[in-house]
């Protein structure tokens, strides 16, 4: 919204320092300086409009994961938009971007810098639910999950069974 108000803001200037330019009717090497800054304010304007009436209209920087997968339009150049879980193939995190290498040789590259996070916490983020799609588990919860004690085993302390040369 801010681009919007700020783009309005400064074509209302370009057209108030248009009309006063017009009105004192300047001449010359000043009047070419004037129109000259007046011409950029208003093109600096548009462009700011038009990227605000971008943003608000949903064609923004955005990475959305769900159960599925996840979709990225952080920027051009990001290779595969839309991607299953079930077609990643590797994750990782290299300077300010997350490359997911897809099945078929394809490639998704997030932008973390269009984001608000850090590479290595969105190239985490994305490990943990592609092994919850995977139905991997972190080491030693799956005992602790079928059995309801927490992890331990019954008879268990967490140490392997040792048999003393006394016995």
């Amino acid at each position: 919204m801010r681009g919007i108000g700020i783009g309005i803001i400064c074509l209302g200037l370009a057209l108030i320092g248009a009309v006063l330019a017009l009105a004192a009717s300047v001449g010359g090497v000043p009047a070419i300086a004037v129109w000259t800054v007046l011409g950029l304010l208003a093109m600096a304007g548009i462009v700011l409009l038009g990227t605000g009436i971008v943003r608000v209209a949903g064609w923004r920087t955005r990475f959305v994961m769900d159960d599925d997968g996840f979709a990225n339009a952080t920027g051009p150049g990001a290779g595969v938009r839309r991607a299953a879980w079930r077609d990643v193939r590797r994750v990782q995190a290299d300077g300010a971007v997350v490359s997911v290498d897809l099945a078929g040789s394809r490639q998704s590259v997030i932008r973390t810098d269009m984001l608000d996070v850090s590479a290595r916490e969105l190239a985490r983020e994305l490990r943990k639910r592609l092994n919850q799609d995977r139905g991997y588990t972190p080491f030693g919860t799956a005992a602790a999950e079928s059995t309801g004690t927490g992890g331990a085993q019954p008879g268990s302390d967490g140490e392997q069974e040792r048999s003393s040369p006394d016995t």
